[in-house]
């Protein structure tokens, strides 16, 4: 958290000073998922984890926070909802899509390991 904090403070300084907007200032949101129910080709099981999600407002960039570090997305932000794309070096795609109205989301993982697809899709919510 505290990595993410620096990153989000040198954002602000970067975008302040480095651009040359001294009267503009960041503004981020963030959404902490948490995922409850997974299906894959094999079934449905429980499995929990959690994912973060951190939008710049003003820079329109967004970053994953996960287990495996910090990833750059893509954003579309719609009338009903917000869609984040991670682009693997695969050139698979991971996508996640969370609610405008009660933070619903689903996280799907079009993972390919070895020329073999290990498709994915997790439900949970989003604060």
């Amino acid at each position: 958290m505290k990595t993410l904090n620096c990153m989000l403070a040198a954002l602000t300084i970067a975008i302040t000073f480095g651009a040359g907007l001294l009267n503009a200032r960041a503004d981020s949101l963030r959404w902490v998922c948490r995922y409850e129910a997974m299906a894959s080709p094999s079934g449905t099981k429980q499995e929990s984890f959690r994912l973060e999600f951190v939008f710049d407002t003003l820079t329109k960039k967004a970053v994953l926070i996960g287990n495996a570090g910090v990833s750059d997305l893509d954003v579309f932000n719609g009338n009903q909802a917000i869609t984040f794309q991670e682009k693997l070096a695969t050139g698979a795609i991971q996508t996640t899509t969370i609610s405008h109205t009660d933070g619903r989301s689903v996280h799907s993982r079009h993972s390919i390991m070895n020329g073999t697809f290990v498709p994915s899709q997790y439900y949970g919510a989003c604060k």
